[in-house]
Protein backbone atom coordinates (compact mmCIF):
# COMPACT_ATOMS: atom_id res chain seq x y z
CA UNK A 1 0.00 0.00 0.00
CA UNK A 2 1.53 3.37 -0.97
CA UNK A 3 1.56 6.15 1.84
CA UNK A 4 -0.37 9.25 1.15
CA UNK A 5 1.99 12.33 -0.37
CA UNK A 6 1.99 14.46 2.66
CA UNK A 7 0.81 17.97 2.13
CA UNK A 8 2.48 21.10 1.01
CA UNK A 9 2.09 24.44 2.43
CA UNK A 10 3.83 27.40 1.25
CA UNK A 11 4.77 30.14 3.61
CA UNK A 12 2.46 33.33 3.43
CA UNK A 13 -0.66 31.27 2.31
CA UNK A 14 -2.91 29.76 4.28
CA UNK A 15 -3.38 25.97 3.45
CA UNK A 16 -6.12 24.79 1.41
CA UNK A 17 -7.97 22.82 3.65
CA UNK A 18 -8.78 24.12 7.35
CA UNK A 19 -6.62 25.48 9.49
CA UNK A 20 -4.94 28.99 9.57
CA UNK A 21 -1.47 29.77 9.77
CA UNK A 22 -0.08 31.74 13.02
CA UNK A 23 0.88 35.41 13.25
CA UNK A 24 4.59 33.90 12.40
CA UNK A 25 3.07 32.35 9.50
CA UNK A 26 5.05 29.24 9.61
CA UNK A 27 3.12 26.71 11.27
CA UNK A 28 -0.74 25.86 10.19
CA UNK A 29 -2.75 25.77 13.46
CA UNK A 30 -6.24 24.28 14.02
CA UNK A 31 -9.64 26.75 12.95
CA UNK A 32 -11.18 28.85 15.56
CA UNK A 33 -13.88 27.07 15.36
CA UNK A 34 -12.53 23.78 16.43
CA UNK A 35 -9.92 25.24 18.50
CA UNK A 36 -9.90 23.59 22.37
CA UNK A 37 -12.95 25.38 24.50
CA UNK A 38 -11.15 27.38 26.89
CA UNK A 39 -12.05 26.88 30.78
CA UNK A 40 -13.60 29.63 32.63
CA UNK A 41 -12.35 30.77 35.28
CA UNK A 42 -13.12 29.29 39.04
CA UNK A 43 -15.82 31.21 41.02
CA UNK A 44 -17.62 31.07 44.00
CA UNK A 45 -20.91 30.97 42.16
CA UNK A 46 -21.26 27.36 40.09
CA UNK A 47 -23.87 25.16 38.88
CA UNK A 48 -24.41 21.67 38.84
CA UNK A 49 -26.10 19.67 35.55
CA UNK A 50 -27.23 16.58 36.10
CA UNK A 51 -26.06 13.87 33.78
CA UNK A 52 -28.08 11.67 34.95
CA UNK A 53 -31.58 11.29 37.07
CA UNK A 54 -30.69 12.30 40.78
CA UNK A 55 -31.19 9.18 43.44
CA UNK A 56 -32.06 10.86 46.90
CA UNK A 57 -32.75 8.44 49.85
CA UNK A 58 -34.70 9.78 53.39
CA UNK A 59 -32.55 7.21 55.24
CA UNK A 60 -35.65 5.14 55.61
CA UNK A 61 -35.15 1.25 55.80
CA UNK A 62 -35.89 -0.52 52.72
CA UNK A 63 -38.36 -3.07 53.76
CA UNK A 64 -42.49 -3.66 52.27
CA UNK A 65 -43.66 -1.59 54.40
CA UNK A 66 -41.72 1.74 53.63
CA UNK A 67 -41.77 1.39 50.25
CA UNK A 68 -39.73 3.98 47.49
CA UNK A 69 -38.88 7.48 48.59
CA UNK A 70 -40.08 9.92 45.91
CA UNK A 71 -38.04 11.28 43.50
CA UNK A 72 -36.73 14.54 44.69
CA UNK A 73 -33.70 17.46 44.94
CA UNK A 74 -30.56 16.83 46.99
CA UNK A 75 -30.60 17.97 50.47
CA UNK A 76 -28.12 21.16 51.01
CA UNK A 77 -25.74 18.56 53.33
CA UNK A 78 -25.83 16.13 49.74
CA UNK A 79 -24.87 19.36 47.84
CA UNK A 80 -22.52 20.57 50.18
CA UNK A 81 -20.78 17.28 50.52
CA UNK A 82 -20.18 17.02 46.56
CA UNK A 83 -18.90 20.56 46.19
CA UNK A 84 -16.16 20.02 49.57
CA UNK A 85 -15.35 17.31 48.29
CA UNK A 86 -14.69 18.68 44.27
CA UNK A 87 -12.80 21.76 46.33
CA UNK A 88 -10.64 18.91 48.06
CA UNK A 89 -9.63 17.42 45.15
CA UNK A 90 -9.22 20.73 43.29
CA UNK A 91 -6.85 22.10 46.10
CA UNK A 92 -5.32 18.64 47.26
CA UNK A 93 -7.03 19.38 50.59
CA UNK A 94 -6.90 16.27 53.16
CA UNK A 95 -10.62 14.90 54.39
CA UNK A 96 -11.34 15.87 57.71
CA UNK A 97 -13.18 18.07 59.92
CA UNK A 98 -11.77 20.51 58.70
CA UNK A 99 -13.21 20.57 55.14
CA UNK A 100 -16.85 20.40 56.87
CA UNK A 101 -16.61 24.03 57.83
CA UNK A 102 -16.11 25.20 54.40
CA UNK A 103 -19.59 27.42 53.94
CA UNK A 104 -21.97 26.59 51.29
CA UNK A 105 -25.08 28.41 50.41
CA UNK A 106 -27.46 26.30 48.29
CA UNK A 107 -29.02 24.38 46.16
CA UNK A 108 -31.12 26.69 44.11
CA UNK A 109 -33.15 25.51 41.32
CA UNK A 110 -32.24 27.36 38.17
CA UNK A 111 -34.13 26.93 34.70
CA UNK A 112 -31.79 27.37 31.53
CA UNK A 113 -32.39 30.53 28.96
CA UNK A 114 -32.30 30.55 25.56
CA UNK A 115 -28.93 32.59 24.03
CA UNK A 116 -26.90 34.56 26.34
CA UNK A 117 -29.84 35.47 28.65
CA UNK A 118 -29.23 34.80 32.49
CA UNK A 119 -31.33 31.92 34.20
CA UNK A 120 -34.37 32.38 36.02
CA UNK A 121 -33.78 31.34 39.70
CA UNK A 122 -37.15 29.29 40.83
CA UNK A 123 -37.97 29.14 44.38
CA UNK A 124 -40.32 26.44 46.41
CA UNK A 125 -44.01 27.94 46.28
CA UNK A 126 -44.49 30.01 49.55
CA UNK A 127 -47.08 27.67 51.95
CA UNK A 128 -48.94 30.73 52.33
CA UNK A 129 -50.17 30.67 48.66
CA UNK A 130 -52.97 28.38 48.27
CA UNK A 131 -54.37 27.24 44.49
CA UNK A 132 -58.02 26.15 44.55
CA UNK A 133 -60.31 25.51 41.09
CA UNK A 134 -58.79 23.83 38.09
CA UNK A 135 -59.18 24.94 34.40
CA UNK A 136 -60.31 28.42 33.99
CA UNK A 137 -61.75 28.86 36.87
CA UNK A 138 -58.46 28.03 39.28
CA UNK A 139 -57.32 30.96 41.84
CA UNK A 140 -54.58 31.90 43.88
CA UNK A 141 -55.16 33.09 47.22
CA UNK A 142 -53.31 34.37 49.85
CA UNK A 143 -53.32 33.15 53.63
CA UNK A 144 -51.90 35.87 56.16
CA UNK A 145 -51.80 35.96 60.22
CA UNK A 146 -55.31 37.09 61.93
CA UNK A 147 -56.12 37.17 65.51
CA UNK A 148 -58.75 35.29 66.52
CA UNK A 149 -63.04 36.74 67.15
CA UNK A 150 -64.68 37.37 70.23
CA UNK A 151 -64.76 33.86 71.90
CA UNK A 152 -62.09 31.77 69.75
CA UNK A 153 -58.69 31.17 71.21
CA UNK A 154 -55.83 29.12 69.74
CA UNK A 155 -53.26 26.62 71.89
CA UNK A 156 -50.30 27.94 69.85
CA UNK A 157 -47.13 28.45 71.68
CA UNK A 158 -46.44 31.96 72.63
CA UNK A 159 -49.72 33.06 71.30
CA UNK A 160 -48.80 32.51 67.56
CA UNK A 161 -51.51 33.78 65.53
CA UNK A 162 -53.29 32.13 63.44
CA UNK A 163 -53.23 31.85 59.45
CA UNK A 164 -56.30 31.68 56.86
CA UNK A 165 -57.57 33.08 53.65
CA UNK A 166 -57.46 36.85 53.29
CA UNK A 167 -60.78 36.81 51.56
CA UNK A 168 -63.36 34.12 53.49
CA UNK A 169 -65.63 34.13 50.80
CA UNK A 170 -63.36 32.54 48.47
CA UNK A 171 -61.89 29.13 48.52
CA UNK A 172 -64.83 27.31 48.22
CA UNK A 173 -63.58 25.56 45.35
CA UNK A 174 -61.79 21.63 46.17
CA UNK A 175 -57.85 22.65 46.23
CA UNK A 176 -56.65 22.77 43.21
CA UNK A 177 -52.63 21.71 41.83
CA UNK A 178 -50.05 23.75 41.41
CA UNK A 179 -46.21 24.29 40.26
CA UNK A 180 -44.18 23.31 43.28
CA UNK A 181 -41.39 25.52 42.46
CA UNK A 182 -41.94 29.69 41.59
CA UNK A 183 -40.09 32.26 39.97
CA UNK A 184 -38.50 34.58 41.79
CA UNK A 185 -39.61 37.16 40.01
CA UNK A 186 -43.47 36.04 41.31
CA UNK A 187 -42.64 35.75 44.70
CA UNK A 188 -41.23 38.48 44.96
CA UNK A 189 -44.14 40.56 43.35
CA UNK A 190 -46.19 38.36 45.67
CA UNK A 191 -44.40 39.55 49.04
CA UNK A 192 -44.84 42.71 48.03
CA UNK A 193 -48.82 41.75 47.92
CA UNK A 194 -49.13 42.75 44.33
CA UNK A 195 -51.76 40.51 42.06
CA UNK A 196 -50.16 37.14 41.22
CA UNK A 197 -52.03 35.03 39.31
CA UNK A 198 -52.49 31.38 38.47
CA UNK A 199 -52.28 31.51 35.42
CA UNK A 200 -48.68 33.64 35.64
CA UNK A 201 -47.23 31.69 38.14
CA UNK A 202 -48.29 28.33 36.16
CA UNK A 203 -46.33 30.16 33.27
CA UNK A 204 -43.18 30.79 34.53
CA UNK A 205 -43.03 28.11 37.56
CA UNK A 206 -42.11 24.67 37.28
CA UNK A 207 -43.17 21.11 38.51
CA UNK A 208 -40.71 17.98 38.78
CA UNK A 209 -42.09 15.30 36.90
CA UNK A 210 -42.55 11.86 37.86
CA UNK A 211 -39.88 10.11 39.23
CA UNK A 212 -37.78 7.76 37.03
CA UNK A 213 -38.77 4.74 39.09
CA UNK A 214 -36.07 1.35 38.84
CA UNK A 215 -36.55 -1.70 40.42
CA UNK A 216 -32.99 -3.74 42.37
CA UNK A 217 -32.38 -6.91 43.33
CA UNK A 218 -29.73 -8.47 45.55
CA UNK A 219 -27.97 -11.36 44.14
CA UNK A 220 -26.52 -14.27 46.12
CA UNK A 221 -22.66 -14.46 45.45
CA UNK A 222 -23.05 -18.38 46.31
CA UNK A 223 -25.55 -19.18 44.04
CA UNK A 224 -25.99 -16.71 41.61
CA UNK A 225 -29.27 -16.29 42.55
CA UNK A 226 -31.91 -13.13 43.73
CA UNK A 227 -31.88 -13.24 47.31
CA UNK A 228 -34.90 -13.87 48.85
CA UNK A 229 -36.91 -10.27 50.14
CA UNK A 230 -34.55 -8.19 48.68
CA UNK A 231 -36.17 -6.49 46.76
CA UNK A 232 -36.49 -2.68 46.55
CA UNK A 233 -37.15 0.64 44.31
CA UNK A 234 -35.11 3.79 43.91
CA UNK A 235 -36.76 6.79 42.14
CA UNK A 236 -34.59 9.50 40.21
CA UNK A 237 -35.57 12.80 39.92
CA UNK A 238 -34.83 13.67 35.88
CA UNK A 239 -33.64 17.59 35.29
CA UNK A 240 -33.12 17.17 31.75
CA UNK A 241 -35.54 17.64 29.07
CA UNK A 242 -38.53 16.04 28.80
CA UNK A 243 -38.33 12.78 26.27
CA UNK A 244 -41.55 14.54 24.41
CA UNK A 245 -40.31 17.76 24.50
CA UNK A 246 -36.62 18.17 23.88
CA UNK A 247 -37.29 22.18 22.81
CA UNK A 248 -37.55 21.91 26.57
CA UNK A 249 -35.45 24.26 28.87
CA UNK A 250 -33.10 21.93 30.93
CA UNK A 251 -32.78 22.72 34.63
CA UNK A 252 -29.70 23.04 36.74
CA UNK A 253 -28.91 23.78 40.31
CA UNK A 254 -26.84 26.82 41.53
CA UNK A 255 -25.07 27.28 44.66
CA UNK A 256 -22.34 29.12 46.54
CA UNK A 257 -19.11 28.35 47.51
CA UNK A 258 -16.99 29.92 50.47
CA UNK A 259 -14.18 29.18 48.25
CA UNK A 260 -13.50 29.70 43.93
CA UNK A 261 -14.20 25.75 42.02
CA UNK A 262 -13.19 25.08 38.61
CA UNK A 263 -15.23 22.62 36.13
CA UNK A 264 -14.99 19.09 36.96
CA UNK A 265 -17.09 16.10 36.78
CA UNK A 266 -18.47 15.30 40.37
CA UNK A 267 -20.48 12.48 41.66
CA UNK A 268 -24.21 13.78 43.35
CA UNK A 269 -26.42 12.10 45.30
CA UNK A 270 -26.68 8.19 45.57
CA UNK A 271 -24.82 5.07 43.03
CA UNK A 272 -22.55 7.39 42.22
CA UNK A 273 -24.78 9.07 39.62
CA UNK A 274 -22.66 11.96 37.74
CA UNK A 275 -23.05 15.76 37.63
CA UNK A 276 -21.22 18.71 35.53
CA UNK A 277 -20.07 21.39 37.89
CA UNK A 278 -19.34 24.28 36.02
CA UNK A 279 -18.42 28.23 37.34
CA UNK A 280 -21.30 30.83 37.00
CA UNK A 281 -21.19 34.58 37.12
CA UNK A 282 -21.28 36.22 40.17
CA UNK A 283 -24.93 38.14 38.76
CA UNK A 284 -26.59 34.52 38.82
CA UNK A 285 -26.78 34.84 42.61
CA UNK A 286 -29.76 36.45 43.23
CA UNK A 287 -29.76 40.30 44.41
CA UNK A 288 -31.54 41.82 47.04
CA UNK A 289 -34.16 44.57 45.70
CA UNK A 290 -33.22 48.26 45.78
CA UNK A 291 -34.19 49.37 49.30
CA UNK A 292 -35.64 46.26 50.69
CA UNK A 293 -34.11 47.22 54.07
CA UNK A 294 -35.41 50.46 54.43
CA UNK A 295 -38.72 49.27 53.12
CA UNK A 296 -38.47 46.48 56.26
CA UNK A 297 -38.21 49.16 58.64
CA UNK A 298 -40.57 51.48 57.25
CA UNK A 299 -42.86 48.57 57.67
CA UNK A 300 -42.12 47.76 60.88
CA UNK A 301 -42.30 43.93 60.39
CA UNK A 302 -41.55 41.50 57.89
CA UNK A 303 -41.68 37.91 56.15
CA UNK A 304 -39.12 35.04 55.59
CA UNK A 305 -39.42 32.91 53.41
CA UNK A 306 -37.52 29.81 53.23
CA UNK A 307 -35.50 28.86 49.89
CA UNK A 308 -34.21 25.98 51.45
CA UNK A 309 -35.13 23.17 54.41
CA UNK A 310 -33.94 24.18 57.97
CA UNK A 311 -33.71 22.40 61.02
CA UNK A 312 -34.49 24.46 63.96
CA UNK A 313 -33.98 23.13 67.53
CA UNK A 314 -38.03 23.23 68.06
CA UNK A 315 -39.43 21.85 65.48
CA UNK A 316 -40.76 24.34 63.20
CA UNK A 317 -39.34 26.87 65.45
CA UNK A 318 -35.63 28.39 65.91
CA UNK A 319 -33.78 27.85 68.58
CA UNK A 320 -32.89 31.42 68.85
CA UNK A 321 -36.61 32.55 69.82
CA UNK A 322 -37.48 33.07 73.53
CA UNK A 323 -40.09 31.32 75.18
CA UNK A 324 -41.57 34.77 74.15
CA UNK A 325 -40.89 33.94 70.62
CA UNK A 326 -38.28 37.46 70.51
CA UNK A 327 -34.71 36.58 69.72
CA UNK A 328 -32.01 37.48 67.34
CA UNK A 329 -31.02 35.74 63.97
CA UNK A 330 -27.91 33.96 64.25
CA UNK A 331 -24.79 36.36 64.17
CA UNK A 332 -27.48 39.50 63.92
CA UNK A 333 -26.86 41.09 67.35
CA UNK A 334 -28.36 44.20 66.57
CA UNK A 335 -31.11 42.67 65.30
CA UNK A 336 -33.95 41.49 67.53
CA UNK A 337 -37.63 40.27 65.73
CA UNK A 338 -40.79 38.99 67.57
CA UNK A 339 -42.33 36.09 65.84
CA UNK A 340 -45.79 36.52 64.90
CA UNK A 341 -47.32 33.69 62.80
CA UNK A 342 -45.74 30.42 60.58
CA UNK A 343 -47.25 28.67 58.61
CA UNK A 344 -45.32 25.74 57.00
CA UNK A 345 -46.02 22.00 55.47
CA UNK A 346 -45.71 18.56 56.91
CA UNK A 347 -42.03 18.16 58.28
CA UNK A 348 -39.39 15.91 56.07
CA UNK A 349 -37.31 13.07 57.25
CA UNK A 350 -33.50 13.57 56.90
CA UNK A 351 -30.81 11.13 57.65
CA UNK A 352 -27.61 10.34 55.67
CA UNK A 353 -24.32 8.63 56.22
CA UNK A 354 -21.38 9.75 58.08
CA UNK A 355 -17.67 9.21 56.47
CA UNK A 356 -16.01 10.32 58.97
CA UNK A 357 -17.36 7.69 61.85
CA UNK A 358 -18.67 5.33 59.23
CA UNK A 359 -22.34 4.91 60.51
CA UNK A 360 -25.62 6.11 59.94
CA UNK A 361 -26.67 9.71 60.76
CA UNK A 362 -29.60 10.00 63.18
CA UNK A 363 -32.92 11.27 61.46
CA UNK A 364 -33.97 14.72 61.94
CA UNK A 365 -37.15 16.37 60.36
CA UNK A 366 -36.90 19.12 58.08
CA UNK A 367 -38.97 22.55 58.00
CA UNK A 368 -39.63 21.99 54.16
CA UNK A 369 -38.87 24.61 51.97
CA UNK A 370 -41.76 27.58 51.40
CA UNK A 371 -42.40 27.95 54.96
CA UNK A 372 -42.94 31.35 55.84
CA UNK A 373 -42.71 33.07 59.23
CA UNK A 374 -44.19 36.36 60.07
CA UNK A 375 -42.10 38.90 62.58
CA UNK A 376 -42.13 42.16 64.20
CA UNK A 377 -39.27 44.51 64.17
CA UNK A 378 -38.65 44.82 68.36
CA UNK A 379 -35.46 46.71 67.52
CA UNK A 380 -33.56 47.54 64.34
CA UNK A 381 -31.07 50.19 64.86
CA UNK A 382 -29.54 50.09 61.48
CA UNK A 383 -30.89 49.17 58.30
CA UNK A 384 -27.64 47.33 57.94
CA UNK A 385 -28.73 44.94 60.33
CA UNK A 386 -30.85 43.20 57.52
CA UNK A 387 -28.34 42.39 55.27
CA UNK A 388 -26.65 39.60 56.66
CA UNK A 389 -30.73 38.57 56.54
CA UNK A 390 -30.71 38.39 52.69
CA UNK A 391 -30.07 34.30 51.86
CA UNK A 392 -28.30 33.77 54.88
CA UNK A 393 -29.23 30.64 57.17
CA UNK A 394 -31.74 31.14 60.08
CA UNK A 395 -30.59 27.39 61.38
CA UNK A 396 -29.29 27.37 65.17
CA UNK A 397 -26.81 24.76 64.26
CA UNK A 398 -23.12 26.33 63.08
CA UNK A 399 -22.91 22.92 61.08
CA UNK A 400 -26.34 23.51 59.40
CA UNK A 401 -25.31 27.04 58.54
CA UNK A 402 -22.70 26.11 56.98
CA UNK A 403 -24.36 23.05 55.17
CA UNK A 404 -26.68 25.55 53.78
CA UNK A 405 -30.12 24.77 55.62
CA UNK A 406 -32.65 27.26 56.37
CA UNK A 407 -31.64 29.91 53.39
CA UNK A 408 -34.50 32.69 54.17
CA UNK A 409 -35.56 35.03 51.68
CA UNK A 410 -36.97 38.48 53.40
CA UNK A 411 -39.73 40.92 52.54
CA UNK A 412 -40.89 44.13 54.06
CA UNK A 413 -44.77 42.97 55.88
CA UNK A 414 -46.59 45.85 58.15
CA UNK A 415 -47.83 43.53 60.81
CA UNK A 416 -51.75 44.08 61.48
CA UNK A 417 -52.47 42.18 64.53
CA UNK A 418 -52.12 43.11 68.04
CA UNK A 419 -49.53 41.56 70.03
CA UNK A 420 -47.95 41.40 73.73
CA UNK A 421 -45.92 44.22 74.18
CA UNK A 422 -42.08 43.55 74.21
CA UNK A 423 -41.11 44.77 77.50
CA UNK A 424 -42.75 41.34 78.75
CA UNK A 425 -41.03 39.40 76.72
CA UNK A 426 -37.28 37.99 78.22
CA UNK A 427 -34.62 37.48 76.25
Amino acid sequence: MSKAPRPKYRKGKPPKRGGHRDQAGSAPVANASIQKRAKPEPSQVVDLTPLAPIIVRSGRPFDSQAGVDPARLPPPSTLAGCLRSAWARQTGQAYGSALSRLDIAGPLLVREAPGRQPPTVLVPKPADALYFGTGSSAQLLRAVPCAPAAGEGTDLPGGLALVSLNDPDAGREKPGKWPTWWSLADLLAFRREESVTHQQVEANGWSPPAGELRTHVAIAARTGAAETGKLFQTSGLDLGPTKCARDEPGMRLLARCAEPLAEALVHLGGERRLAALGPAPAAHWPEPPADWSRDILAAGGLTLTLVSPALFAGGYLPGWLSRQLTGSPPGQQGLRLQLLAVACERWEPHSGWDLATQRPRRGRRLVPAGATLWFRLAECPDPAALDALWLGSLCDDPQDRCDGFGLALPAPWKPTISTRPIAQSRT
